[in-house]
C-alpha cells in the first residue's frame, strides 16, 4: 500500500529519511520565513506557500478528535465506517522539523531530526485510521494536547515514536522510517526506566508506549524480545493496579507492591486506562499461543470493567460489567468490536487452561479428578453464545463490511477446533464410544471449513479494510494454521478423487491466506511447512485454490 503522498504520477519527490544529518531533496523552495515553529499544532498557519491544494488538504485536518467521530464507535449491527485515507491523492513534500522544541523535559537534547509531517501522517493516517481499530488505547485529542507542551516528557516522546513506528509498519516504502522510529521509541522509554524516582515511568503514556513497542515487536522476527517486552508491560500495568481498577474498595486481594497512578481527572482518562489493560489482556493470550505457555494474566482475579464502546462513556450509559458478567452485554448496543476481541480471548484462555488441567489430571493418575466433560460442554456452549452475539446473523457480505468481525469469526472457529481436538484425545484415552470421536472430528472439520471461507472473504476485502485486517495478522495466522492441520489430517480419509481435489484446493487457499498475512517472523510458515511440502508432492495443474462465492 502506498501512502497518498508517494504517488509517482504526481512527480512528488519525498524521501522520509530519519537521521541526525538530514539531507532532503527539494529544499531550495524554503526560506527563513518558512521554518516551522517549535510544536505541531498550528504550524501550517506559518507556511507561506502558493500551493492552494496543500493548504486545502491540511485545513481539512483541523479537527481529528475521536470523541465526536462516530466511526470509532464500533457496532456489530452497524459495520464501522472509518474516514479512510485516500490511496490516490498526493500530498506535496513538506519542510522538516524536529519532533519538538529540541529538548525533553529532563533537559536532554534530542539529537535526531525527524520529518515532522511524516510523523503526522503515520500517526493520523496509519495509526488512528488503521491500528486504532484493535488498539484503541490513545485518545487522539488528549495526545495532541500533550504535544503542544514546550518541552515533551520522555514518555510522550516515546509514545509518539511508538505510534509512528507501528504506523510505518503498515505502509509500503517506510522501512528505514519504521526501524528508526522504533529505536527512538525504545530509547526514550529507557530514559523513563533509568530515572531514580520512576515518576515518568509510572504514567499512562509510558504504559501506552510499552504496549505499542511490544505489539510492534510481536509483528516482527524477534519473539524473544517481544515476549520480554510484554512481561515488562504487564508488570507495569499490574503495579499501576489497572487489572483491579473496579475492585471493591474494601477488598484485601490487592498486591502488596503497588504504585498507583494519580487519580484520573476525567472519565476519558479512566477509559484510556481500562483500554490499555484490555489490550495487554489480548496480546498476552496471543503470546501464549506463540510460545506454547500459559497466559501471564490470571483472568479470575481481574476486576476491571470491560471497555466502553465509546472513547468517553456517555453520561446516561450504564456501567460496563466485569468479565464475569459479560453475558449481560449480549444483544446490547454496548458490545463493540474491541469488547468482542476481549470476550473471544477470554474464551481462548478458558479453553487453554481446560486442556492443561486435563493433561495434568491424566498424568497424575486416578488419584486426580478433573471434570473434563462438564467443562468441555460449558465452554462449548459459551463459544456458541459468544459467536451468536458477536457475529450473529452476518452473512458473507456482512463480514466483508466488518473486517474486525471477520477476524473474530476466524478465532472463534479456531477455539472450537482446540476444544474438540482435546475431546478427541480424552475420548480415545478413556475408551469412550467411537460415535463421540466421530462427532468431535466432524466439529473440527466444520470449523476448519468456516476458517477457509473466512480466508476467502479476506482476500476480497477492499482498502482500507484489507489493511486493517492485515494489521491483525498476529491474531489471524493461528486460526489459519489450525484449519490447515485439521484438513491435512482429513486427506488420508477422503474418498474419491473429487473429494481429494476439493480438500487440496482448500489447503492451497489457506496457504495463500498465510502468504497474504505476511508472516515476518517465519514461525507460522515453519509450522505448516510439512503440509506445504505434501501439497507440492501432490501437485496437479488441474487443482486450483478453492474459491468461495459471496
Amino acid at each position: 500500500m502506498n501512502p497518498p503522498f508517494l504517488d509517482s504520477n504526481q512527480g512528488v519527490s519525498f524521501d522520509p529519511i530519519i537521521s541526525s544529518g538530514l539531507d532532503m531533496p527539494n529544499m531550495e523552495f524554503m526560506d527563513a520565513q518558512q521554518q516551522l515553529p517549535q510544536h505541531e499544532l498550528g504550524f501550517f498557519d506559518n507556511l507561506n506557500m502558493d500551493d492552494q491544494m496543500l493548504q486545502s488538504e491540511f485545513d481539512s485536518w483541523g479537527s481529528m478528535g475521536l470523541e465526536n467521530d462516530p466511526s470509532m464507535n464500533f457496532n456489530f449491527d452497524k459495520p464501522p465506517t472509518t474516514t479512510p485515507f485516500t490511496f490516490d491523492q498526493p500530498v506535496p513534500p513538506l519542510p522538516l522539523s524536529p519532533l519538538s522544541s529540541g529538548s525533553t523535559s529532563n533537559g536532554g537534547a534530542l539529537d535526531e531530526e525527524i520529518p515532522l509531517q511524516t510523523l503526522r501522517i503515520l500517526r493520523h493516517y496509519a495509526y488512528f485510521d488503521i491500528a486504532h481499530h484493535t488498539m484503541p488505547i490513545v485518545n487522539q485529542d488528549r495526545f495532541t494536547s500533550e504535544l503542544t507542551k514546550s518541552a515533551l516528557s520522555p514518555q510522550v516522546t516515546s509514545l509518539s515514536y511508538a505510534m509512528a513506528s507501528l504506523g510505518a509498519s503498515l505502509m509500503d516504502g517506510y522501512g528505514p522510517t519504521k526501524d528508526r522510529c522504533y529505536q527512538l521509541a525504545r530509547k526514550h522509554f529507557e530514559v523513563c526506566e533509568r530515572e531514580e524516582d520512576g515518576a515518568n515511568l509510572m504514567s499512562i503514556e509510558a504504559l501506552q508506549a510499552s504496549i505499542l513497542i511490544t505489539y510492534y515487536e510481536l509483528r516482527g522476527k524477534g519473539f524473544a524480545r517481544a515476549w520480554m517486552s510484554l512481561g515488562r508491560a504487564i508488570r507495569l500495568a499490574q503495579m499501576m493496579g489497572l487489572d483491579r481498577m473496579d475492585a471493591d474498595p474494601g477488598s484485601n486481594d490487592m498486591p502488596k507492591f503497588q504504585q498507583t497512578l494519580p487519580p484520573a481527572q476525567t472519565p476519558l482518562e479512566l477509559e484510556e486506562r481500562r483500554k490499555a489493560f484490555w489490550v495487554l489482556f489480548i496480546i498476552d493470550a496471543y503470546a501464549s499461543v506463540r510460545s506454547g505457555t500459559l497466559v501471564a494474566i490470571d483472568q479470575t482475579k481481574v476486576t476491571t470493567a470491560l471497555p466502553s464502546p465509546h472513547p468517553i462513556p456517555e453520561p446516561n450509559q450504564s456501567p460496563m460489567p466485569s468479565l464475569d458478567n459479560a453475558k449481560a452485554l449480549y444483544g446490547s448496543n454496548h458490545l463493540s468490536s474491541f469488547t468482542g476481541l476481549v470476550l473471544m480471548v477470554s474464551l481462548y484462555r478458558r479453553c487453554s487452561i481446560h486442556v492443561k488441567l486435563s493433561l495434568d489430571s491424566d498424568s497424575a493418575g486416578s488419584g486426580s479428578v478433573y471434570s473434563f466433560w462438564e467443562h468441555h460442554y460449558s465452554i462449548d456452549k459459551d463459544v456458541k453464545a459468544c459467536g451468536d452475539a458477536l457475529i450473529g446473523s452476518k452473512d458473507a457480505q456482512g463480514l466483508l463490511e466488518d473486517e474486525v468481525a471477520l477476524a473474530l469469526s476466524l478465532n472463534l472457529s479456531a477455539i472450537d477446533i482446540c476444544l474438540h481436538e482435546a475431546a478427541i484425545v480424552k475420548a480415545d484415552k478413556d475408551g469412550l464410544p467411537k460415535a463421540l470421536i466421530t462427532e468431535c472430528n466432524s466439529r473440527c472439520g466444520e470449523a476448519g471449513m468456516r476458517i477457509a471461507e473466512g480466508v476467502s472473504l479476506s482476500q476480497q476485502l477492499v482498502q482500507p479494510k484489507k489493511t486493517v485486517f492485515r494489521q491483525m495478522n498476529i491474531y489471524c495466522m493461528w486460526p489459519v494454521c489450525m484449519a490447515m492441520q485439521v484438513l491435512d489430517r482429513q486427506l488420508s480419509s477422503v474418498a474419491g478423487n473429487s473429494q481429494l481435489a476439493h480438500t487440496v484446493g482448500i489447503l492451497k487457499l489457506l496457504v495463500t491466506g498465510i502468504e497474504d498475512l505476511e508472516d515476518v517472523s517465519g514461525h507460522w510458515v515453519d509450522s505448516i511447512s510439512h503440509i506445504v511440502k505434501r501439497l507440492e508432492e501432490m501437485e496437479s495443474p488441474s487443482i486450483k485454490p478453492t474459491e468461495f462465492k459471496v
